[in-house]
């Protein structure tokens, strides 16, 4: 139940740090069975981010998926993101260096160069992240790879429990800044003098989503993030990160010429579709690790696919 604030148990700070201190202290044999059963208990539980994560998977995952694989596929979705917080509170717990990070967070060859010829142009860098695998443990390491200091726009009005997260978020050459004018501002001004700025774009916001098509059906997801970009003349690169059971790898598409035909509108819809068709293929990769709770499709009638879930 929410406060006064919006805040509920798992959103405020208190819980969040208690979450951090048993991380430090649990080894990962400990913690691998503490991610099996918080799985078990989810899928048995059936809360609202189960239903949630259901929804989604219903229309992502191919036509012909039974209901026995869909229902496999959010238990190892649920075990992957509780693995995934232990991962990150257990490594963060002693340090926010990523040259200490186990399992290790690793960036492609290809990404390290698209990145570095995107700088070399001095217009500015998007990065519109995706929320795959262990995003906040590898954005974090991301920063650290990344040639210059990135600013990161994150949800507005966090609660308590995010802003401690916010903290943890932030190193030495990352800073994350809740979305308002002023850092929108910021952001505008740091691409035009050829700076790094990155967001999330596959998670709804309060507020602020529009229908677009994601794996072919329609979708309510933010677009009001390519504004930015298409004030600066930044170049746009979309990421996404993954786990292969030894080390998350951060995975990159070549930055993109957005398309600018001076309908504002028209630009801002077209080139937040080419972002989340760049984004599918990464999802594609891996279902299981697509860490979107809330609902983003539409439900009218038409919009169904015709394999059987379970929601």
């Amino acid at each position: 139940m929410a406060d006064e604030n919006g805040e509920t148990f798992f959103t405020r700070a208190g819980p969040t740090r208690a979450v951090l201190a048993l991380s430090k202290w649990l080894p990962p044999v400990a913690g691998e069975a503490l991610s099996r059963i918080v799985a078990r208990v989810l899928v048995t539980a059936r809360p609202a981010n189960y239903h949630g994560a259901s929804d989604n998977l219903h229309h992502m995952l191919p036509d012909g998926t039974s209901e026995r694989e869909h229902r496999r596929t959010l238990y190892r979705l649920f075990y992957h993101a509780a693995k995934s917080y232990y991962h990150l509170f257990h490594n963060l717990a002693y340090s926010n260096d990523p040259r200490t990070f186990h399992p290790p967070v690793r960036m492609t060859d290809d990404v390290r160069r698209f990145v570095d010829e995107a700088v070399k142009t001095g217009r500015g860098l998007f990065i519109a992240g995706s929320h795959t695998s262990n995003f906040d443990l590898a954005g974090i390491a991301l920063t650290q790879y990344l040639p210059k200091p990135v600013q990161v726009l994150s949800i507005a009005n966090p609660t308590s429990g995010y802003e401690f997260m916010n903290r943890m978020r932030t190193n030495d050459n990352g800073f994350v800044t809740p979305i308002t004018p002023a850092s929108l501002r910021d952001a505008i001004q740091r691409l035009r003098d050829g700076g790094i700025v990155m967001t999330g774009t596959d998670h709804p916001v309060a507020g602020g989503n529009s229908p677009l098509i994601f794996f072919g059906h329609t979708a309510y997801l933010p677009t009001g993030y390519m504004r930015i970009p298409l004030m600066t003349d930044a170049l746009v690169m979309t990421l996404a990160n993954t786990f292969d059971g030894e080390a998350y790898r951060i995975l990159g598409n070549r930055p993109m010429e957005l398309e600018r035909t001076g309908d504002r509108a028209h630009d801002i819809r077209a080139n937040a579709q080419r972002v989340l068709s760049q984004l599918e293929a990464f999802i594609r990769r891996t279902p299981d690790q697509w860490m979107v709770f809330d609902p983003i499709f539409a439900n009218d009638g038409a919009d169904q696919t015709t394999h059987s879930a379970e929601a």
